[in-house]
């Protein structure tokens, strides 16, 4: 993974021991080599091109939606902020505005804007209006884990919203969970959100005959579905390779169905994180022996 896009999904800043389960050290070097990464007060830290900055002051907007979001260090998913996004007023007209910035037309009061971006609040809120439900539930689970924003807040704000959006973004608020530990936990979430599985939970307790056997990702207690999302930990070194194996045995063992994906899976390859969930959802996972035809989601990621 890009040092970048592990940074960014933890907010743009972690400590080593988060880090390397899925970045090498050799990667931490040149990213900070290249002026992408810092290191200060223990922890690595994503550096702004201040390109956003530079746009903002010529285009007299206020930067908005995931570029607001990279700068309140909320969780971003990759490839999130390649487009710098700013606010102008409604009536604005605004000239020679560059391919890789994208103006949205909105009047702001004072309280929505803090300088020239918008405030946690309104930045969440036009998260879960106008972008992907990828990139609101990151930022938004992000934005609540912090602090930096309240549900009362938010609940607040999006009931106030009128026009287009504004339903999808109070269906959107609904579903939101502090207890999401990354942009990679709240994307494989909105895969089956967006695919009408509402069942899983976030952060489920599951103990068998009394023993405990752990707290997983993602949990659908109705159809006793584990999804696993394998990725910022280490599972290095024999203890942990042992515990890891006695945990995915009692969850088979106590009629469990375990589904473990990657970060490079959930978030390049979802639609055949979906397929596989949807193969156990149906019961088509095919009994032992049993040939089956891969999908085109198989065929891509092969």
């Amino acid at each position: 993974m890009d040092v970048t896009d592990a940074l960014r999904a933890l907010g743009g800043t972690a400590r080593w021991k988060s880090l390397r389960g899925h970045v090498g050290w050799r990667a931490i070097k040149r990213a900070r080599a290249a002026g992408a990464v810092e290191f200060r007060d223990g922890a690595y830290h994503l550096v702004g091109t201040g390109k956003d900055r530079v746009m903002a002051l010529r285009l007299r907007g206020v930067r908005s939606h995931t570029t607001a979001a990279a700068f309140w260090r909320f969780a971003l998913p990759p490839a999130s902020v390649q487009t710098v996004h700013l606010t102008v007023p409604a009536n604005a007209h605004r000239d020679d505005v560059p391919d890789d910035v994208m103006l949205r037309y909105r009047n702001l009061d004072q309280q929505d804007r803090v300088g020239d971006v918008t405030s946690p609040t309104r930045t969440v809120v036009d998260c879960l209006r106008d972008e992907s439900l990828r990139v609101a539930l990151s930022v938004g689970d992000s934005a609540l884990a912090s602090g930096a924003v309240t549900w009362q807040d938010l609940d607040r704000a999006v009931s106030a919203l009128r026009g287009a959006g504004s339903a999808v973004a109070r269906t959107r608020l609904r579903q939101l969970d502090a207890r999401a530990a990354n942009a990679f936990e709240s994307c494989a979430r909105a895969i089956l959100l967006e695919a009408g599985l509402t069942g899983f939970r976030t952060q489920v307790t599951i103990r068998h005959r009394g023993q405990w056997v752990g707290r997983v990702d993602l949990a659908d207690t109705r159809l006793r579905i584990v999804v696993e999302c394998d990725g910022f930990e280490t599972h290095g070194g024999r203890d942990a390779f042992v515990r890891d194996l006695v945990r995915f045995t009692l969850l088979v063992s106590g009629g469990w169905r375990p589904l473990r994906f990657t970060w490079e899976q959930v978030m390049f390859q979802p639609e055949w994180v979906l397929d596989r969930v949807r193969d156990v959802v149906d019961g088509d996972a095919g009994a032992p022996g049993e040939e089956r035809l891969p999908s085109r989601a198989d065929r891509r990621a092969a």
